[in-house]
Order: structure tokens, then sequence, then C-alpha cells
């Protein structure tokens, strides 16, 4: 039996070894949205796939679902967005990583929650250390947003329509709305029960 293979864009969130050389990936891909592949042998140091399999790497996949689940069979990195950026923003590339395993539906496309969460990882390495928290806080409320888990509110609406956008200026302007956009983000996720 042949097995279609898949080909899109990712973001490897997570990897946790399994055996002796295996590894299971957490990756949000454009196509197939959040999947959860294994990569066999992909920690011995003759794999092809390992340099690629990095937590916080920007890559192209292949991978193949067959009953066991997803598989990668080929993967080239494109960037990574943990050593090429600042000890500072690393905290912050976590607690997104880990909101978004928590809160995205496994296999369910959303290419518009990629294009946040490619954006925002690609342009945290040019903020100033002051702007992180305030980062944050505009990355989590769109990916909510988007994801059905927040509400336009006279809040949140300028932060959610506005074009997605990460310069100083922008996000100094969060300060002000800052305790009312985390209330709205915790009562998210408070009413998710997740």
């Amino acid at each position: 039996m042949s097995y279609h293979i898949y080909t899109t864009e990712g973001i490897i969130l997570k990897r946790t070894s399994f055996g002796e050389a295996n590894l299971i990936l957490y990756i949000l891909t454009f196509d197939l949205g959040l999947i959860i592949a294994s990569a066999r042998s992909a920690r011995l140091a003759v794999s092809k796939l390992r340099p690629a399999l990095q937590e916080y790497t920007n890559v192209t996949l292949s991978c193949v679902k067959g009953k066991g689940g997803w598989k990668v069979t080929n993967v080239v990195a494109l960037q990574n967005f943990y050593f090429d950026h600042p000890e500072y923003t690393h905290k912050t590339l976590a607690h997104i990583v880990s909101l978004l395993i928590k809160m995205m539906p496994g296999e369910a496309s959303n290419p518009d929650v990629f294009k946040i969460i490619k954006e925002a990882f690609t342009h945290i390495k040019n903020l100033k250390e002051e702007s992180v928290d305030n980062f944050e806080i505009l990355v989590v409320l769109r990916v909510l947003f988007e994801l059905g888990y927040v509400d336009k509110s006279s809040v949140s609406e300028k932060y959610i329509d506005a074009e997605l956008n990460f310069d100083d200026e922008f996000l100094s302007g969060i300060s002000t709305d800052k305790i009312k956009l985390v209330s709205v983000i915790n009562n998210s996720l408070k009413a998710s029960q997740l």
C-alpha cells in the first residue's frame, strides 16, 4: 500500500525523545495545522534529518500519515528562531509554543495562525527587551482570536483588526491597555477549560 506524501512548511514547536534514537515532534504546519509526527533514528549522528529537527526551527517537511500516525520522511531547515535570537526572547518563545500546543486543535488547517507565528518569530529578534512582554500579549491575543477563543471588544478590536505590526511604537501602545488585554486573555483561557 502506498501512502501520499504531504510536503508543507512548518515550525518545530517541541521535540521529545523516545526509544534509542527516535523523536516525537509537535509541528505547526501551514497546510495541516498542528501535527504530532515521529522521526525514526533522527537522533543518530548519521541521520540526515537530525540537523533540521531542532525546536523553534522553520522547516519545509515531507511526511506521510500511516496507521500509526504521521512520520517525517524529509526535512529542510529554513531558519532557527532560537539560536538566532537574543536570550531575553527565549522565555517568550517558550510561552507562545506552550499555548499553541495546548490550544490548537490537532490536524485542523489554520494558515492564519501559522502566518502570525512565523511573522512573530521572525520579528522578535529585532525587539528591544522592554517590548517583549507587549509583543507576547499581542501574539497571544491574535492567536486566541484566530482560534475562536477571543471575541472583538472595545479593548481588543484595535489590536485584532490592525495589520500585524511589531514595531516598537505600536507595541508601546499596548502598555495603555495592558491590564485589560491580559484580563481578556486570561478569561478566554479560563473559559476554554483546557
